[in-house]
């Protein structure tokens, strides 16, 4: 007898939305079976390519009729919380694409309406899933480098270089500019690996941009001596790509990690590690996936809310872990309006 594969639906059909639906028609345990969005061509386009999915113009009739077991969110931002909660009132488990919210004031919104109705949730901060800022997770779990001392942090893309348009560059839509759409996947990695910050200075620049931010620079504590600080922009020369890397002095040695590669420097030779450089590829650290759409980390992250959905358990990067995400953000906002003041957490 054939398993029951887990139903799910796709809130706004856009690239992201577009992905994920591959992903999940594509798991063992889950099937595509709805998707909403309002623009009628991607209703009539889609329809010819996969006929037994139903298309819905509004999530509230789909979540009435489609009878799912989830549903992954990929609007414009400031519709993400609506829909969440429309999925909660439901009782159906969702995996939102970042940031949570577009402001701090309505992620808290829906992180009190869960714990009134609770569901499973995701944020889709996916760079946990890539081999190599899940490699450093677990070399730092091992202190690796001993007792961390700083951390320093570069998240770059060539993406605007004259005024943009659309609803990404309307702070009440989008939340602001390279900050909230851009360095929370950074922001995310640095609570992954080291909790939430104590406090934030920060100072943010508008170049490009008449309402959001287009550069911004943040400096840390926590709570233990640690210190830091993120440099962002999506006016940066010569990357094509989004390119994150961290750069994590320590007692014993450094820990240097981007998208490509994982370095460690050890001053003294470890069970383990010799002493000098070693480097691990992203293909040294491959682990293989079911499937490659769009990145592999991406099929991981689907992967793994399916999985969470199954043994019905709570992941790490649920809504609750956003709303932490959310709260950073707000503090790097208020101290950036302050001129840099610093903000306590």
């Amino acid at each position: 007898m054939k398993e029951k594969k887990l139903r799910g639906g796709i809130i706004g059909f856009g690239k992201m939305g577009l992905l994920h639906g591959a992903i999940i028609n594509s798991l063992p345990q889950s099937q595509l079976v709805a998707i909403c969005d309002p623009n009628p061509s991607i209703q009539q386009t889609f329809k010819k390519f996969a006929s037994d999915v139903s298309m819905y113009a509004d999530y509230l009739t789909m979540l009435n009729e489609a009878n799912l077991d989830f549903a992954v969110i990929t609007t414009p931002t400031f519709l993400h919380v609506p829909a969440a909660l429309a999925c909660i009132d439901k009782k159906v488990n969702f995996l939102v694409e970042k940031p949570l919210a577009a402001n701090e004031r309505e992620a808290r919104m829906l992180l009190n309406r869960l714990k009134k109705n609770p569901v499973i949730t995701m944020v889709g901060y996916m760079m946990r899933y890539m081999e190599t800022f899940s490699e450093a997770k677990k070399l730092l779990d091992q202190q690796i480098v001993g007792k961390v001392l700083t951390v320093n942090v570069t998240i770059y893309v060539s993406q605007l270089f004259s005024a943009g348009k659309g609803w990404r560059y309307k702070r009440d839509q989008s939340g602001g500019g390279c900050i909230n759409t851009q360095a929370t996947h950074a922001l995310d990695l640095l609570c992954w690996y080291f909790g939430l910050p104590r406090t934030v200075n920060a100072r943010i620049r508008s170049f490009y941009s008449k309402e959001v931010e287009d550069f911004g620079h943040i400096t840390f504590s926590w709570q233990d001596g640690l210190f830091g600080w993120l440099d962002s922009s999506w006016s940066m020369d010569n990357h094509r790509l989004l390119e994150t890397r961290l750069t994590i002095t320590g007692e014993h040695g450094t820990l240097i990690v981007d998208d490509d590669f994982v370095k460690v420097y050890l001053r003294t030779s470890t069970k383990k590690f010799p002493s000098g450089w070693t480097t691990r590829s992203k293909p040294d650290l491959f682990s293989g996936v079911s499937l490659d759409v769009g990145a592999p980390h991406f099929a991981r992250q689907d992967q793994d809310f399916v999985n969470h959905l199954l043994s019905e358990s709570r992941p790490s990067n649920d809504a609750a872990n956003g709303y932490r995400i959310q709260q950073l953000t707000t503090s790097i906002y208020n101290s950036a309006s302050h001129q840099g003041k610093t903000i306590s957490i």
